[in-house]
């Protein structure tokens, strides 16, 4: 069995647990690549259980997949703050503060981490900022974490564990763009958003580099809506925005939010 055969197998088999014993279950954190692989495999309808995909914050590109029977009544828009009041929440977040004298990068905390004998799926998202970064983990190892990562680099570094109220960070800056587009086709809006040509937009959807709402996908006609999140891997990301008309040669007009 591949790596890839044994991870379906074991959210499949989380799946299954949370149906037939009614608790939540939840994995460890999975890639962009991973969460891909997972949400084409996991789609098949359970009417016991909802399926969530969940790293702590909005925009989290690593996630853990939730199931949450069916009866507690969750729905995508609420699942954040059902999770950050239930103590099934599968993720901690940890706020960490840096000294004044050095500068320090994702890959410095990641590099701590890494040096305290964690498995990298236990670390969700790092984010990086002026004065720390904040690191979404496992709620199973956060109080380690918490007592142990002193340095990053040359940098000492005081860890707090958040308060589950504070289980968020300021979302990525965005900026709203317009663009006129032939149809919604996805190589059509790949090359609109990341400012592509559309050969070379379709060639990075058939070598596996675009993703839609976090599952890769690898045919160019798949067709977009309002709300789909792009993501092109080495270009960035983009939430599909409303339609805004349509010009007198039938192309559609619509705003994006590119995130910086």
């Amino acid at each position: 069995m591949t790596e890839k055969q044994e991870l379906i197998s074991h959210i499949l088999d989380l799946k299954e647990k949370s149906a037939t014993e009614s608790i939540i279950t939840s994995s460890s954190f999975l890639s962009v690549d991973e969460l891909s692989d997972v949400i084409k495999e996991e789609k098949v309808n359970n009417r016991y259980v909802d399926a969530f995909y969940y790293g702590g914050y909005e925009d989290a590109e690593r996630k853990t997949a939730v199931f949450v029977p069916t009866f507690y009544g969750v729905n995508e828009d609420k699942i954040e703050s059902f999770l950050n009041e239930n103590e099934c929440n599968p993720v901690s977040l940890l706020l960490v503060k840096k000294d004044k004298f050095t500068s320090l990068t994702h890959r410095d905390y990641l590099g701590a981490l890494m040096g305290l004998g964690l498995k990298r799926e236990v670390i969700g998202d790092i984010v990086a900022s002026d004065d720390g970064c904040s690191i979404f983990c496992l709620k199973s190892v956060a109080a380690f974490i918490a007592e142990n990562l002193r340095r990053a680099g040359r940098g000492s570094l005081t860890v707090t564990v958040a308060d589950k109220s504070k289980m968020s960070i300021s979302t990525a800056a965005t900026e709203t763009v317009f663009v006129s587009v032939a149809s919604m086709r996805l190589d059509c809006l790949v090359a609109a958003v990341f400012r592509l040509s559309r050969p070379a937009a379709a060639e990075a959807i058939k070598q596996g580099l675009v993703y839609v709402n976090s599952a890769q996908l690898l045919k160019c006609d798949h067709n977009l809506k309002k709300g789909d999140k792009l993501v092109l891997r080495g270009k960035g990301k983009a939430l599909i925005g409303e339609t805004q008309g349509h010009s007198k040669k039938g192309r559609i007009h619509l705003n994006i939010k590119r995130y910086l």
